[in-house]
């Protein structure tokens, strides 16, 4: 029998006897292609867990949040909207029967819901036809256990509403662009209207409790074609495409529209236009084409305007989510009344960017942090002034694969905001 060589070619020789010559070459020329430098490579997880993911309890500001999946009526007529506390458990649950949007509570426990109503009608914005995002038409009260205080039906509302401090409601609502006007609107993709050229445009309508209509405002009249320019990326189906209301402390009206990329003040006493802040599109006087700007003043596609209560640090500045339409990474911006910015977020490092294309929310806190729903990948969290992530949750209410549990808008209430949530408080085990 033959001596077998010692070393690397002795164990080759070995192997070969084994296994035979082609395995053993194959084996080598493997260890060989992997002992070759490479370029370090990266990959992102494409499973990532839910629920409540984050929690720094002594940073975190301890409250209840309110949500409903984004749907858009694709996983039937009835809907539900969801309360968690911090720990990311459900604590109660409202049903409604329609799709919602999402609601807000009210310090003594009622809740109010905006949600789809898919009736058809002629000419009806927002669905068929005339498909518009955001499409509403209902607006109904609850109380804490889902009895029935409030209801009215007005198939061109949309979006968002705010309860007033008079016990009224106030909610967007679409209208159409009268012909004559649609030709001195600025911007858009060319040739993108509606057919026949039909465009719409937002209102805002104040109802009673009883439903009757006691004040309207009509952005037909007070916005500015040379000024309120239509973002390059947007169809020209609508000119503002308001998606947030906010009522504010001495009586104005704030508004996002996605489509003039625009935060709006309204003057309630003259109906005109006090803030603007956020577009890029502008009218250049010399060349009388449309130009754009950049920097840290300038929005894309945003949502969610808010005022920071009495008492919170920041009070009286107005909040916002900055989606990021033209940049690919969106944030939260704070500007004080005059347009100025006193402050921003935006996440993400090593590439992966905080990003929502359509749909978010930021709110206030009474600790300074800051409530951010980041809507369309269904994410909720909070950011100190530092921006630190101290909280976040991920929502496993996946309704329809489309959506992937996307969130329109989500509400943060401290434990002392109603009766009931002091209640929850006051039984609530603390999570592991």
């Amino acid at each position: 029998m033959r001596p077998v060589a010692a070393g690397a070619a002795g164990l080759r020789v070995g192997l070969e006897m084994a296994f035979g010559r082609a395995a053993v070459r194959a084996l080598f020329l493997a260890l060989a292609m992997a002992c070759l430098p490479v370029r370090q490579a990266r990959a992102w997880p494409t499973v990532f867990p839910t629920g409540t993911t984050v929690h720094d309890r002594q940073r975190a500001a301890d409250g209840y949040v309110l949500f409903a999946s984004l749907d858009n009526g694709e996983a039937g007529e009835a809907g539900v909207l969801h309360m968690i506390d911090t720990g990311g458990r459900v604590v109660h649950r409202w049903n409604v029967p329609f799709t919602p949007l999402g609601g807000k509570l009210l310090p003594n426990g009622n809740i109010v819901v905006i949600g789809r109503n898919n009736k058809g009608a002629t000419k009806r914005p927002g669905v068929g036809k005339y498909h518009i995002g955001g499409a509403s038409g209902w607006l109904v009260e609850l109380d804490w256990n889902g009895g029935l205080v409030f209801k009215h039906i007005d198939l061109a509302m949309h979006h968002d509403f705010a309860k007033l401090p008079n016990g009224n409601y106030v909610y967007l609502a679409w209208e159409p662009l009268p012909e004559a006007l649609r030709t001195s609107i600025r911007g858009g993709i060319k040739g993108t209207e509606f057919e026949g050229g039909a465009m719409f445009n937002d209102k805002l309508v104040e109802v009673d409790p009883q439903g009757k209509t006691v004040w309207e405002w009509h952005a037909n009249d007070q916005m500015d074609s040379d000024i309120d320019i239509i973002g390059p990326l947007y169809r020209r189906e609508e000119w503002y495409h308001g998606n947030s209301i906010c009522s504010l402390s001495d009586g104005c009206i704030a508004i996002t529209g996605r489509f003039t990329d625009s935060l709006l003040v309204i003057d309630r006493a003259t109906g005109g236009i006090a803030l603007r802040f956020g577009s890029p599109a502008y009218l250049d006087g010399v060349s009388n084409r449309i130009e754009y700007r950049t920097g840290a003043n300038v929005m894309g596609g945003p949502h969610d305007v808010r005022e920071i209560p009495v008492g919170y640090p920041g009070a009286g500045n107005l909040t916002c989510y900055d989606n990021g339409t033209y940049t690919g990474a969106s944030r939260v911006v704070e500007i004080d009344r005059t347009g100025t910015l006193v402050w921003q977020w935006a996440d993400g490092n090593d590439g992966r960017k905080h990003y929502s294309f359509h749909l978010g929310g930021a709110q206030r806190l009474h600790n300074g942090n800051t409530f951010v729903c980041d809507g369309a990948n269904g994410r909720c969290l909070q950011v100190t002034r530092e921006g630190r992530v101290v909280w976040e949750y991920v929502n496993p209410h996946i309704l329809t694969p489309k959506y992937q549990a996307a969130i329109f808008k989500a509400e943060f209430y401290s434990p002392h905001h109603c009766p009931q949530l002091k209640d929850l408080a006051a039984t609530k085990t603390v999570a592991p």
